[in-house]
């Protein structure tokens, strides 16, 4: 009878241990993905950001190498973002702003629709015409 214990109690806690290690591998995979989902957000937004950073008016005013470091920058982010994004709307959403297309969506709604993407919700109520951007023209 001892030794049906001992079996039962190495069995059980077998069991119990690969439970607690499967439990807390899948929660940190959780983590790792929320993480890089947020660093993902991120990169649309610097992207956005360097974009309108300058009116044809400003751009006028950088040096050769300035706009060619300008552009550069705004290309490897626009490719990296074609890289990631799987919802293929949004992806064509954001090319088509990048490129100034009048039926292109605003910026404010293409970011709500990221959050949307990011937070794996659909049905996010945020009112993204509520982002504030500058300067304010």
């Amino acid at each position: 009878m001892e030794m049906f214990e001992t079996i039962t109690i190495t069995i059980s806690s077998g069991l119990i241990g690969g439970f607690i290690s499967f439990y807390f591998a899948q929660k940190t995979e959780k983590y790792k993905f929320a993480q890089l989902q947020k660093q993902k957000a991120e990169a649309v937004a610097r992207l956005f950001s360097k974009w309108i950073k300058y009116s044809e008016e400003e751009i006028k005013r950088l040096n050769e190498e300035q706009l060619s470091d300008y552009y550069e920058e705004l290309n490897r982010m626009s490719i990296e973002v074609s890289f990631w994004i799987k919802d293929q709307k949004l992806l064509t959403d954001i090319m088509i702003r990048l490129q100034n297309d009048p039926s292109s969506k605003n910026i404010r709604e293409i970011i709500g629709e990221v959050r949307k993407l990011i937070l794996e919700n659909p049905k996010d109520v945020f009112d993204a015409q509520k982002i504030t951007l500058w300067p304010k023209r």
